[in-house]
């Protein structure tokens, strides 16, 4: 290996892939997780929080190994601050996911008819914009062999627009749903409101970190 390879080192972009897709994993776990709600199985919720933990986890060891990776190289054809910055709120990622499996834990709480399709339409389009992040994040590699230039990098920095677009239409099923069981007030208990209230923020937070990881690629990318 020449000296220059060796100032180089390997480049971290395929950890980073497999830290995107890690992450994800913990996402996808948000749809059987409110399905269980939903139904009432809090056996099942028991289960899949002890899943939702053990992929964190494993999320949590690609996270240091892209790091110490990082350490290791002094050439790196990108922005060490904003790589280390998108891995960070790529992590809030999976955090924010974790802690909808916890609240889920504390209480059984009955879900309202009512607004058990508004509940599942707003997860899955947070899962949305996870899978739109995954999609651009697997673009790293290919994109790094091209010092991050071309027509390629321009597709994708469209595709990580578009990733603000689907945070946005999580943001407005968020209020739907909001508006829908604040609007039974009259009929649900102030401990089952604050609950279905914490639910909704805790998958914002997936959502909206998904968001903010994007714009920290669209400035590796841009730069």
């Amino acid at each position: 290996m020449g000296l220059l390879e060796k100032f180089r080192g390997t480049s971290p972009f395929k950890l980073v892939a497999q830290h995107t897709k890690k992450v994800h994993e913990c996402v996808v776990l948000l749809r059987p997780l409110t399905k269980a709600l939903l139904a009432g199985d809090y056996a099942g919720i028991e289960d899949l929080h002890h899943q939702m933990s053990k992929t964190e986890h494993e999320a949590d060891d690609i996270k240091a190994q892209i790091r110490e990776r990082l350490s290791e190289i002094y050439l790196l054809s990108v922005g060490r601050n904003e790589l280390n910055r998108f891995i960070g709120v790529q992590d809030d990622v999976a955090d924010s996911a974790e802690d909808y499996s916890v609240v889920l834990l504390l209480r059984k709480t009955e879900i309202p008819l009512e607004i058990k399709n508004d509940f599942l339409a707003f997860v899955e389009q947070v899962i949305k914009v996870s899978e739109h992040l995954l999609t651009v994040a697997e673009e790293l590699s290919l994109l790094s062999e091209s010092a991050f230039a071309g027509e390629e990098a321009k597709r994708v920095i469209q595709a990580i627009d578009q990733i603000g677009e689907e945070e946005w239409k999580a943001d407005k099923l968020q209020r739907k749903l909001a508006r829908h069981f604040y609007g039974m007030e009259s009929h649900l208990d102030p401990v089952t409101l604050g609950f279905l209230d914490k639910y909704c923020c805790t998958l914002s937070a997936v959502a909206n970190s998904a968001e903010k990881a994007s714009k920290y690629l669209k400035q590796i990318i841009s730069r």
